[in-house]
């Protein structure tokens, strides 16, 4: 007995012992399933864009810092579109609104407008730090002041007001920190003693967001007209659509496969099993997520859908072998035997194959790929431990029926006899036709090897959505209006105390970011507004010389500076606080910056970063990090992560492709069939020009594990069929009649299952279903029409070498 057999036997056992021992089998594994399932509930949403690194990325702990330092630093932005923001009807609206998102947002940190905007103004030595409207203007000279103040003022110029003063805006930003489970009174002096805080939770930030939104629609009007942008809004709006997607998306896959299961089996009992079996699995891993303190992001969104497709594929093999022996007289137990023997073991291994492929994202460099990587071999194992346990033991309690020969039963015998001999004839066709069918797939991968070569990375968050959604119309605007809707971070350290308040560091950076407004015109990525400390020194400067204008700049006098920041200080003002850190040892520097595709900010931030440094000097350290930064270093990790991750599903998947088959060449050649669905996906990609994002990266990575699973039970139902009868046709006949059947009807499912997803709100997940489903149906397809061809070929070239051998003995005889 060879050992495959070895292992069918005692998957026979496994059978037996189940239906003896059913009872415990449904009390014990509904207990387990429940004790886990349980926790879904509890499980969160995270969409910021630092949830793609993980914890220990550098950039994620430079991202973290620098929030600890100066804030949160991504603001939830109201854009007020106007006839003039700076009329005196329009600025007592704006007052109003300004009170009111105060009052009514929750986490709140701060609101920045017009209404509380900077004035600093030297009175003899006295420096005076108000807001720009604390006294109301009283008469047309007022005014007529505020309004030439305000418009000749650098700082307030495309950061709360537009040039032609039509469009003012409102910042509304939010506390870093979260306030979950932490007492309100003592986060203070929590703070104070530099305990670990959580940053703000994305449920936190959905709640400001909201706020805002119902506050904005209740001033909204003619005249002020209120659109909203910001990171802030990116996110929630993310976590929005993503539980639309998720409830809708669960749920009309569930009507879709029960439809298709019904046609299948046509008996209630074949729809409602499988679901019954396979949803535990999936409200499990989404509990063992929540155990281990996971949250679901975008990314990992997709595994609801993804489980339950591949537990109902394997459901689908199991009945479609027992219903099969039920109806043809054996009773139920040896029904049972009997599918366990001769399913369990490609079940088992094509559960371990998808699962070995989806284990690979574990090393990729984007968190939530990695989170995919390890939960989704979790979830496969516990639908794989429900079909080959539970299922089996339903079977034996519940009051089935063998199906007699009545009108439905032949109508339906006929159905599967049709669709039994299409398969066949295809792999008849392949099999005359060995050599044409291998060089045509040959063709194809060649072609698509060429595509691959012009795929394209990125990871354009804005781009999920469509052009006319709000929040791309926003950020167009703000790009158009204001210079600007995103912002780059940058810290310079010093590494010493007071460092900041040299003058050369200073005049270093203020000759930057003046380098870096006058090149704007010119430039591919311009920079539209600077703002640092520089600034402030230069205003405080100018006040405190008769507000001067020659005097806004930088003193060169380090006493000096550090007199004038001092007064700054002790006139109330905490501005200080997010420009500069207490020691006055790092400085903080946010350049604005229109949305562009965020893979062409990596050599972009890598240029700035030389800059800086050629300016400051070798002492100082520059840092980079905000939204746009970590979104350009996720592009790096996907990168790297994408070769990572393809060559070890492989290192994992042939092997155990050769041990299922029991042969290294027989194994090694199948490897054909299952790469070449994927090449096929990277050839389209490259030649539509789909960009190869988070998303479309797992594409590769859980099509090959699907992939596999065609092909080993097409494998091993034609190796048990070749082993008895010798003949390869014949063989691939009773191969393709019975599991034929159910590779055809998983595959529907599961390729249904992912293009569900092309329904989604996002454009992100469009092409991940889009481009799943298409990989998908490519392997059945290559599948039937290659691997009886393949085959043919392998056993003529070994009957051929045995003749070979034969007549080479007879010779040496």
């Amino acid at each position: 007995m060879t050992l495959r057999q070895r292992i069918e036997a005692n998957f026979e056992t496994l059978g037996l012992q189940i239906v003896r021992r059913r009872w415990w089998v449904l009390v014990l594994l509904p207990l387990f399933a429940l004790s886990l399932s349980s926790q879904a509930p509890t499980i969160s949403l995270d969409t910021s864009a630092d949830v793609f690194l993980h914890e220990d990325d550098p950039a994620k702990v430079l991202y973290d810092e620098f929030r600890d330092q100066f804030g949160r630093g991504e603001f939830l932005v109201a854009a007020i579109r106007t006839p003039d923001a700076l009329a005196p009807d329009f600025l007592l609206k704006l007052r109003d609104f300004h009170q009111a998102l105060e009052d009514e947002v929750p986490h709140l940190e701060e609101v920045h407008s017009l209404i509380n905007a900077r004035v600093t103004r030297g009175l003899e030595d006295e420096l005076i730090v108000d807001d720009l409207l604390e006294d109301w203007p009283e008469d047309p000279g007022a005014w007529a002041n505020l309004r030439t103040y305000v418009l000749a003022n650098p700082l307030y110029a495309n950061l709360l007001i537009s040039e032609d003063a039509r469009i003012a805006t409102v910042s509304i930003e939010t506390s870093a920190y979260s306030s979950e489970d932490i007492d309100v009174d003592l986060l203070s002096s929590v703070e104070d003693e530099e305990e670990d805080l959580a940053f703000l939770s994305g449920a936190e930030n959905d709640e400001a967001v909201f706020a805002t939104r119902r506050v904005s629609e209740r001033f909204h009007g003619e005249g002020f007209e209120i659109i909203l942008s910001g990171q802030p809004a990116v996110q929630t709006e993310i976590a929005t659509s993503m539980q639309r997607d998720m409830a809708r998306f669960v749920g009309i896959m569930v009507l879709i496969i029960a439809g298709l299961l019904f046609l299948l089996f046509r008996r209630i009992s074949g729809v409602v099993l499988p679901l019954v079996v396979v949803a535990p699995a999936v409200s499990g891993t989404i509990g063992a997520m929540a155990i281990a303190g996971e949250k679901l992001s975008a990314p990992t969104q997709i595994l609801p859908s993804l489980l339950l497709s591949v537990g109902i594929a394997a459901a689908v093999h199991i009945l479609t072998i027992f219903f099969q022996r039920l109806d043809a007289g054996e009773s139920r137990e040896d029904a049972i035997v009997h599918t366990m023997g001769h399913a369990g073991l490609p079940v088992c291994m094509a559960s371990l194959t998808t699962a070995g492929g989806l284990l690979s994202f574990v090393t990729a460099e984007i968190a939530p790929v990695s989170v995919i990587g390890f939960f989704a071999p979790v979830g496969i194992g516990l639908a794989l431990v429900y079909c080959l346990l539970l299922l089996p033991a339903l079977l034996a309690v519940l009051p089935l029926r063998a199906r007699g020969g009545g009108k439905n039963a032949s109508s339906e015998e006929s159905d599967l006899d049709a669709i039994g001999r299409a398969l066949v004839s295809i792999g008849d066709f392949s099999i005359r036709n060995a050599w044409a069918s291998v060089i045509v797939l040959l063709l194809i991968v060649g072609f698509s090897l060429v595509g691959a070569s012009q795929i394209r990375f990125g990871h354009d968050i804005l781009g999920w959505f469509d052009e006319s959604h709000p929040i791309r119309v926003a950020t167009h605007l703000f790009d158009n209006e204001m210079q600007g809707s995103m912002v780059l971070e940058f810290t310079a350290d010093t590494g010493r105390e007071n460092g900041v308040q040299d003058p050369e560091v200073l005049s270093a950076i203020d000759a930057l970011q003046r380098e870096l407004l006058d090149a704007a015109p010119r430039a591919e990525i311009p920079v539209g507004k600077a703002l640092s400390i520089v600034d402030v020194v230069k205003e405080i400067n100018q006040a405190l010389n008769g507000n001067q204008a020659e005097h806004y700049r930088i003193p060169q006098d380090r006493q000096l500076i550090a007199q004038e920041l001092l007064l700054f200080e002790n006139s109330g003002s905490d501005d200080l606080e997010v420009l500069v850190d207490s020691q006055f040892r790092m400085a903080r520097i946010s350049l604005s910056v229109p949305y562009v595709d965020p893979i062409l900010y990596v050599a972009y931030l890598e240029d700035l970063r030389d800059r800086f440094k050629e300016r400051l000097g070798p002492g100082v350290d520059i840092g980079v990090t905000g939204f746009i930064p970590v979104v350009a270093t996720t592009i790096e990790s996907l990168i790297r992560s994408m070769t990572n991750s393809y060559i070890l599903a492989l290192l994992i998947i042939t092997p155990l492709m050769m041990l299922l088959i029991g042969s290294f060449r027989i194994g090694l050649v199948s490897m054909l069939p299952n790469l070449s669905p994927i090449i096929v996906t990277l050839g389209i990609m490259g030649w539509t020009g789909i960009v190869l994002d988070a998303f479309t990266l797992m594409v590769g990575g859980i099509a090959i594990g699907l992939a596999v699973d065609d092909t080993i039970h097409y494998m091993h139902n034609f190796r048990r069929g070749y082993l008895r009868t010798g003949d390869v046709r014949e063989a691939s006949k009773e191969t393709l009649i019975t599991t034929g059947r159910a590779l055809l009807v998983t595959s529907i499912v599961l390729s249904t299952g992912f293009f569900i997803f092309t329904f989604s709100e996002l454009n992100n997940l469009y092409y991940f279903g889009l481009l799943t489903s298409i990989t998908i149906a490519n392997a059945f397809l290559i599948d039937i029409f290659v691997s009886p061809a393949l085959m043919a070929l392998i056993h003529r070239s070994a009957r051929d070498e045995g003749q070979g051998g034969s007549s080479s003995g007879q010779t040496r005889a």
